[in-house]
């Protein structure tokens, strides 16, 4: 495998692992999704450590598959210039909810996806394959994006069913420390719930505060308060909430998304073809192939309550016996928000990961 350097800017990421090896012209597109706060520069180490792990894996399995890794800013949290999209639509001037993420989310696949030039590609005629990984809420966009996908596969199938060329196949997702179901009943839900009945016009205030703040402390001192509240940081991390606290609307774009995700992410939505748990008759007759999931949860994750969790993993879990997803419950120690400290733990877990789905 031949890796180029990651094309890095202030809300995207996008790296390409090429393979040398004519055996197989396998393309990957790993589109990667945030959580929130939605800044991609949490995410920098973590998919630049996950793109040398899957070089050494894909480098001794001598199978051919090149990895395009993309993941970008979620709407609303611009930092710097960039605060318009490649359609020309504007996402710093209002805020977004969950349904105009997803939609984001979907329109940045789609780019990434079929925007591809054939220089980028082995084999351009190739049905191109997409692996989602998201964490937290980005694992709920991820669920939805494949949901909607399926189902515009399923049309399309319907029009024509020997039309297997163009267009990408979603084959697996990611959903790291998922906050999928009942965000509201973890014990940060539950906090976030009361302050949001207390404190209606939260997003304002905040947003207020931090701009009073960004405004007259200088950039040093605010580093110095940054690391005064969440302890110890690796400099990217200083430098990615600096720039979140200092966006045009970053902080009451996290508030105002995370209102929504309390009013929305509540009971299981998707069916059991989404969730790879379909009778074999299902199967048959929805002609569209499972994407295989991997559902990795924290243990006392104050986001994901352990009953829910328990719960996903004994109604939607694959056991002995039951298709499903995997599901892997953190013995590592590994927090919530793993970007901050633990992208080295995390990218070699993903990897093997992203290795299982390309072996079914």
């Amino acid at each position: 495998m031949h890796p180029s350097k990651p094309q890095i800017t202030p809300n995207t990421f996008y790296h390409t692992i090429t393979s040398s090896s004519n055996l197989s012209n396998s393309q990957i597109t790993i589109y990667f999704i945030t959580g929130n706060p939605g800044l991609i520069g949490y995410y920098y180490p973590f998919l630049s450590l996950l793109s040398s792990v899957l070089s050494t894996l894909s480098g001794t399995s001598n199978d051919g598959v090149s990895f395009r890794i993309y993941g970008r800013s979620l709407a609303g949290f611009e930092v710097g210039n960039e605060i318009e999209d490649r359609n020309g639509a504007k996402t710093g001037d209002g805020c977004h909810d969950l349904e105009d993420q997803i939609c984001y989310v979907q329109r940045g696949l789609d780019e990434v996806v079929n925007g591809t030039t054939d220089s980028d590609l082995k084999n351009p005629t190739q049905k191109q394959k997409v692996i989602l990984i998201g964490h937290s809420v980005g694992s709920y966009i991820a669920m939805e994006v494949l949901r909607r996908h399926r189902e515009s596969q399923k049309i399309e199938r319907g029009v024509s069913e020997t039309d297997e060329e163009g267009g990408f196949e979603i084959i697996g997702g990611i959903m790291l420390f998922p906050t999928v179901v009942d965000i509201a009943k973890s014990p940060s839900g539950v906090k976030l719930t009361k302050l949001l009945s207390l404190v209606p016009h939260l997003a304002l205030i905040a947003s207020f505060f931090a701009t009073i703040f960004t405004v007259l402390l200088p950039d040093p001192i605010l580093r110095y308060l940054i690391k005064g509240l969440m302890g110890s940081l690796p400099d990217e991390v200083l430098d990615t909430t600096l720039a979140f606290l200092k966006s045009k609307q970053g902080v009451k774009q996290a508030i105002h998304m995370g209102a929504d995700e309390m009013r929305t992410i509540t009971s299981d939505k998707w069916s059991d073809d989404i969730w790879g748990t379909a009778t074999p008759s299902t199967k048959t007759d929805n002609k569209v192939p499972a994407a295989k999931l991997f559902f990795y949860f924290g243990r006392n994750d104050h986001w994901v309550a352990d009953q829910t969790r328990d719960d996903i993993i004994e109604v939607r879990g694959k056991m002995e016996g039951k298709d499903g997803p995997e599901t892997l419950v953190c013995e590592d120690g590994v927090p919530h928000a793993f970007c901050l400290r633990h992208s080295g733990i995390m990218a070699r877990k993903v990897g093997g990961m992203i290795k299982d789905i390309l072996r079914r």
